[in-house]
């Protein structure tokens, strides 16, 4: 099997992720998060800081500046790690080794595992599409009339918008930050039969968008392609103080999986 992170939640209702090795392994482990998004913002420090050099506590031979690995032994005597941020937060801890060596080699998997993909468990798909602003498709309400035994156009709008529904998500991406947009892309794919995710931006978070679109593809979901892009404008009513309509740039980005 690939390493992965995995996020989930613990007894206490927080946020938690642990780095599995490609054995099956957990070789790191996070702290607790209140929030999802500073969860997934943990395993990206670690993504950053994954070849920080190694500071040694058993024998004290040098110190080193942060990020860094510390090695230590516990109270039980046994070989342990955690990885510092630059701020000098402790970001991931390793498990308990019986020697230094073994230590050693359990650093060098979490730098060679520190792209894995995140398999998610934390939220269900009807929250997150609510916390990640996820449109649905919306069924046509227009009354016909048809034969006896046949379904009806309401009833074949609602077959075809179901089908979407399972095949597609929208994500609307306005002023928040890249990886709340990057958690929505990551959640909505998370759903049963979802393949596909469209993000809709105008002005100036279209930028916000196609780095959102190349953070999931490059560090989480890398069988994710961009599929299609289009670009258009859109009149926007005046501001205040404006007498004029204007004109805003528009990009939609439909990301597939493979």
């Amino acid at each position: 099997m690939s390493p992965k992170f995995e996020v989930y939640k613990d007894a206490a209702g927080k946020f938690r992720f642990r780095l599995r090795a490609d054995n099956n392994k957990i070789v790191a482990v996070g702290e607790a998060y209140e929030q999802h998004v500073s969860c997934i913002n943990g395993i990206k420090s670690i993504q950053k800081n994954s070849n920080s050099e190694i500071e040694d506590l058993i024998i004290a031979d040098r110190k080193v500046l942060n990020p860094k690995y510390q090695v230590f032994t516990d109270a039980a005597g046994k070989f342990r790690f955690h990885l510092k941020a630059a701020n000098g937060e402790i970001i991931a801890q390793g498990e308990g080794y019986e020697t230094k060596d073994g230590c050693l080699n359990g650093i060098e998997v979490v730098k060679k595992s520190a792209d894995a993909q995140i398999e998610d468990s934390s939220v269900t798909p009807k929250s997150a599409e609510a916390e990640a602003e996820i449109t649905l498709p919306k069924s046509n309400e227009e009354t016909a009339q048809t034969e006896p035994g046949k379904p009806s156009e309401i009833e074949n709008s609602k077959l075809k918008n179901q089908n979407a529904l399972e095949k597609s998500r929208i994500v609307f991406v306005g002023n928040k930050s890249p990886m709340d947009y990057v958690m929505a892309i990551i959640t909505g794919l998370s759903a049963n039969n979802v393949k596909e995710i469209t993000l809709k931006a105008r002005g100036q978070a279209i930028t916000t968008a196609v780095d959102a679109a190349e953070v999931t593809r490059n560090r989480f979901l890398k069988n994710l392609k961009v599929s299609k892009i289009s670009i258009g404008t859109e009149e926007m009513p005046p501001r205040e103080g404006e007498t004029r309509a204007r004109m805003v740039s528009t990009m939609e980005i439909v990301l597939t999986k493979e």
